[in-house]
């Protein structure tokens, strides 16, 4: 009994939500779990890790490595008092085929995210990140998935990469060579929107601050969105019922680019704001759409997590697991 319910803290702990003196990682594999510590246990982890294996990462920073393997990685949440950091720069680019895709919930990224290759449907939700970077115009990857992400300094890619941006907050996006982005409530804020070749937005807000007024190209369609503070729409003849922000009071309660980013925008809308509908007759922004803008995790936290030393006259071991 003792040891079975060890083995079950061992593989929670590394997802608990209290400081730790040292962080680690929990590498689960066919049921059996395996702990790394320090600052290089990400990487540790990761080696030893095969195709869809889980690695729960506990608060802290952890330095980055590289990865090509079809994991889950997972943290502890971004708006976490003491949060999941990744720091330095590092590629995602999982060369393996299998029916295992690569996903990432929970952590932030302090450095640039290299994603390149060719390989499908890589899955990032509830992150932020600095930088998302694409490596090469030979990219091919299908699918890419961001999810109520916060990506806070730029997210490019190119080569033939398709990328869906669902209820997230993305900083200069760029779009190279054949690639594609689709956006769904999404905030975007972007110096040159002529970048934005071969893209859709549903129910977006577009935040530029270019004195030049460039426009969204022709190439993109837009539909029931909002321009701020310019029009952006022009020449979009295929792309109705957007409006800017001139007929509009101010929009947000407390997000006004500069050039500077804070976490303590939340990109709540006003009650003007609010008032513009998106295609599905919700607010457009991060708060509307099919996944409204949360940052609660698809897996359990540990708050409390209390276990003796012995066990008691009848063989127990007394386990006091708190759990949010």
């Amino acid at each position: 009994m003792k040891k079975v319910l060890l083995s079950l803290v061992a593989m929670m702990v590394a997802t608990t939500s209290f400081a730790q003196n040292t962080v680690v990682a929990s590498l689960s594999h066919e049921g059996e779990t395996t702990m790394f510590y320090g600052v290089g246990a990400l990487q540790k982890a990761v080696n030893a890790a095969v195709s869809g294996d889980i690695i729960s990462l506990s608060n802290g920073t952890f330095n980055a490595t590289n990865i090509t393997k079809a994991i889950t990685l997972r943290g502890v949440g971004i708006d976490n008092d003491n949060p999941t950091y990744i720091d330095g720069v590092f590629s995602i680019n999982v060369s393996e085929e299998g029916t295992n895709r690569f996903t990432m919930e929970g952590i932030r990224c302090k450095s640039e995210v290299k994603l390149g290759g060719k390989f499908s449907s890589p899955y990032f939700v509830k992150c932020q990140f600095y930088r998302i970077n694409g490596v090469a115009n030979t990219d091919a990857i299908e699918n890419v998935m961001i999810v109520n992400c916060k990506v806070t300094d730029f997210f490019r890619q190119g080569g033939n990469t398709t990328v869906s941006l669902v209820n997230s907050y993305i900083a200069e996006p760029g779009i190279y060579e054949s690639a594609h982005f689709m956006a769904t409530n999404c905030i975007i804020s972007k110096y040159d929107l002529r970048e934005l070749q071969n893209s859709i937005w549903k129910n977006c807000i577009l935040w530029t601050t270019n004195s030049y007024n460039y426009r969204l190209p022709i190439s993109s369609k837009a539909y029931n969105c909002l321009s701020i503070p310019f029009d952006l729409f022009t020449n979009l003849t295929d792309s109705p019922n957007n409006t800017s922000m001139a007929s509009l009071p101010e929009v947000f309660t407390d997000f006004n680019w500069e050039g500077t980013w804070s976490d303590a925008w939340t990109f709540t809308l006003t009650d003007a704001g609010k008032a513009v509908k998106g295609t599905d007759g919700k607010e457009v922004g991060l708060y509307g759409g099919p996944m409204p803008f949360n940052l609660t995790l698809s897996y359990p936290l540990i708050s409390k997590m209390e276990v003796e030393e012995q066990t008691d006259d009848n063989g127990q071991l007394k386990v006091e697991i708190g759990v949010k």
